[in-house]
């Protein structure tokens, strides 16, 4: 029976943090084995300073150490970040993360400079054979740190989609142009989860992001670590802390796909509710059963604010389909444009904003007035 534990703590104080983080783990009963090669994955998009609630905080990554190392683990924190790069150190450094893994003498790199291993998996539904990197396969266990946050294609990134950043970075690219869709996207996903299987989850939720998340979203106070033995059994709580039930292609998936059994999940703590302002984009609020229609037809398009821009031209080098291009400022070429809005999650300026058609206003509107009839 999955477990998922829900600890409140109201600052990143790292004592409070700690002792958080320590009361969510004895409350799912995992135990940690002595001297174990343990791998974090944190969710560092890109280096951003903590305070802008893109990645896992600090103090987070320092309490799961500190208790590591009081049980003399070898501990390795890895990543792969929106761009391919091979060195680590300056993406961690902005994030601050860099001064943990020297505080408890931990090795810290990319994932995209580490040797790829191909993985069988015969029950997956898009990806039967992946490559993911040999130090994760090798290690005795694997904690997931996912950061509490709305997502502009997969409405939420939480547990699950976490999981992406193990991935090579280039590999990622290709990833989205080809599983084009959030559904195909959501089932790729969970191929992933399939072949990790994290034996331990903890979120940052003391401080999320909604709206425009996964990096140019409002940051928004929550107050709460999660911790559980099943990354899926937290995303499934969590949509109903944030009002998301039913919204989240890959809990949705997960269920239909037999992963879990919602009903078996215990909880250990009170599920607040905590309304929580969605992504705009078409994807996230249209039913799935019409989304490859509204990809097609009616999808929000990516376009620069000038304004903001500084022609760092990640957005170009980010794009799985060479969507954007060099035209004095970046352009989205709309024909080419799958809406996997890479561009916007990863632009470090917040100068990509989606831009609705009429035809999707019409209809959305239609929709919303259909839907409060039903209710």
């Amino acid at each position: 029976m999955p477990k998922v534990s829900i600890v409140k703590c109201d600052s990143y104080d790292e004592k409070k943090v700690l002792d958080a983080v320590t009361k969510a783990i004895k409350d799912i009963s995992f135990k940690i084995r002595p001297k174990s090669k343990v791998l974090l994955k944190p969710n560092v998009l890109f280096g951003a300073d903590p305070r802008k609630a893109i990645t896992t905080h600090p103090s987070v990554l320092d309490a799961v150490c500190n208790i590591l190392k009081q049980r003399q683990c070898e501990i390795t924190i890895a990543e792969s970040f929106g761009i391919a790069v091979e060195h680590s150190e300056e993406e961690f450094k902005k994030s601050r993360l860099d001064k943990v893994a020297k505080k408890y003498n931990a090795r810290i790199l990319s994932f995209s400079a580490d040797k790829p291993i191909k993985v069988t998996n015969k029950n997956a539904a898009r990806e039967k054979e992946m490559l993911l990197p040999e130090l994760l396969l090798k290690a005795d266990l694997v904690i997931n740190l996912p950061k509490l946050k709305t997502h502009t294609l997969m409405a939420y990134k939480g547990a699950v989609k976490n999981l992406f950043g193990c991935i090579a970075g280039g590999k990622k690219q290709s990833y989205h142009a080809e599983h084009n869709t959030k559904d195909k996207f959501a089932n790729l996903l969970l191929d992933i989860w399939q072949n990790i299987q994290p034996k331990l989850t903890i979120m940052d939720g003391i401080v999320g992001m909604e709206g425009e998340g996964p990096s140019n979203g409002t940051p928004k106070e929550i107050g709460l670590i999660l911790a559980s033995d099943n990354a899926i059994a937290m995303d499934l709580v969590v949509e109903r802390i944030i009002g998301f039930k039913g919204k989240i292609p890959t809990n949705r998936h997960a269920k239909r796909r037999k992963l879990i059994n919602e009903n078996n999940i215990e909880v250990i703590g009170e599920i607040p509710e905590i309304k929580f302002k969605p992504p705009s984009n078409v994807t996230s609020r249209i039913p799935a059963c019409i989304s490859a229609f509204v990809l097609k037809h009616i999808m929000a398009y990516p376009k620069v604010n000038r304004e903001k821009c500084v022609k760092c031209w990640t957005c170009v080098n980010v794009c799985p389909t060479k969507a954007m291009e060099k035209k004095g400022f970046p352009h989205c070429n709309r024909k080419k444009c799958i809406a996997c809005y890479c561009c916007q999650e990863m632009c470090p300026h917040d100068a990509i904003n989606l831009e609705k058609s009429a035809l999707f206003t019409n209809i959305m509107r239609f929709y919303n007035r259909l839907c409060r009839r039903k209710g």
